[in-house]
């Protein structure tokens, strides 16, 4: 049989699909959940697929320790500290293990912290674009979202000076492990080890880094064991600074090549808290997330059988027009606060306001402080990767506003 043009999210390695979201159109119109013969997963397409999927105890989210027995033994050797992070951190883990490290960190990230963090974050933006604009030509990744996210990750995170540089060029944990990198364990060996140097002051609450004030109301409990905190300390760098700082780049690239959408934001500032989620919605950072399931599932016409992975396409579900009338277009008017960016159910992003309010400033600042914006080169450079859309670099020749 020639599977050569079966379905399959390999396929968007093909130069044909430049654009993912032609591609899930094309197999959402025959199917809304159907079988990745080369993934050997099931993959959903609908959103409201998504959305039921999401919330079904029957799916599990805890795959690093079954993807990782299947690698060699010399690669999982390699890769052990990466997967121990990973097993760890509350994103792959069900209840009654997730509440528990959930409940760990989400009393620190209130709306009044969100609101409390704003003019760091505006300081931090307005400080990069003094040093950028002035040349006329802005690289939006590297000259600005990247470190702009970085240094308010490190400040929530209580990365000391000494240490930042172990978060430069953040690619994402996940990622590192899917395609068995070993490039990041130095780096994470070199976090754990700062992280240790405070975590007797952590446990009696005389260190007075953010990450641990945020935290501090639980350690009392003691509970949580120190491979824990560090691996939801990663966590928190890991969703904080790589996701969001392509939100932002992807963000910026939608304004570009939708100049409408761009002059009604330039002159309605009001309208960037919901356009942030229009942004996200039109173009995620990242396009899926996987589970396994733990019994048969029947939904959109399929029987799912346990043990079999599922990959929830949220890229194509925030492109659903059952959900989304008239999906492919940018609308900063829309109401698009339902989108599946943050993920749905109990594993719904922590951050997401964080996420959100660095979206909005960024955006707004970048506009605020230019009189004109556009893209310097005709195509883009993304992250080799079906789940992830990071630009590797976002030129755009600016006119500051002197």
């Amino acid at each position: 049989m020639d599977d050569t043009h079966a379905p399959s999210l390999l396929r968007l390695f093909d130069p044909e699909w430049d654009d993912p979201y032609e591609f899930y159109r094309e197999l959402r119109e025959s199917s809304s959940v159907q079988w990745d013969e080369w993934m050997r997963c099931w993959l959903v397409l609908g959103y409201e697929e998504i959305v039921l999927l999401s919330r079904d105890e029957r799916l599990s989210g805890a795959r690093i320790d079954s993807f990782y027995e299947q690698l060699p033994s010399a690669t999982r050797a390699g890769l052990a500290p990466l997967k121990k992070a990973l097993s760890d951190m509350m994103l792959f883990n069900e209840p009654p293990r997730h509440t528990r490290l959930r409940r760990l960190i989400r009393p620190g990230l209130t709306p009044r912290f969100v609101r409390d963090i704003r003019p760091l974050i505006e300081g931090v933006a307005n400080d990069l674009l003094d040093r950028a604009l002035p040349s006329g030509l802005l690289d939006v990744i590297g000259d600005f979202s990247e470190p702009l996210t970085r240094e308010v990750i490190a400040r929530l995170a209580g990365v000391g000076g000494g240490h930042i540089h172990l978060l430069e060029n953040w690619q994402g944990l996940l990622h590192e492990f899917f395609t068995q990198s070993q490039e990041v364990i130095p780096r994470i060996n070199d976090l754990r080890g700062a992280f240790d140097h405070g975590a007797r002051a952590r446990r009696d609450g005389t260190e007075d880094d953010l990450f641990s004030r945020m935290i501090a109301g639980q350690l009392d409990r003691a509970d949580y064991t120190e491979d824990e905190i560090f691996a939801n300390f990663l966590l928190l760098i890991d969703a904080g600074q790589a996701t969001t700082t392509h939100l932002v780049g992807n963000a910026v690239l939608a304004l570009c090549r939708h100049p409408e959408q761009m002059a009604m934001l330039r002159d309605d500032p009001d309208l960037a808290a919901g356009a942030a989620h229009e942004f996200m919605r039109f173009d995620s950072s990242v396009q899926f997330t996987s589970r396994v399931a733990l019994d048969d599932i029947e939904i959109g016409g399929q029987l799912i059988e346990r043990g079999e992975s599922v990959a929830l396409v949220l890229g194509a579900g925030n492109r659903d027009p059952r959900r989304y009338p008239d999906p492919d277009r940018l609308d900063i008017r829309r109401n698009a606060q339902d989108h599946l960016s943050f993920g749905h159910g109990i594993h719904y992003c922590l951050g997401a306001a964080l996420a959100v309010a660095e979206i909005e400033i960024a955006i707004t600042t970048l506009l605020r402080r230019t009189v004109d914006l556009r893209l310097a080169e005709a195509g883009q450079s993304w992250l080799e990767s079906v789940n992830f859309r990071f630009l590797q670099r976002l030129p755009v020749v600016v006119t500051p506003v002197f």
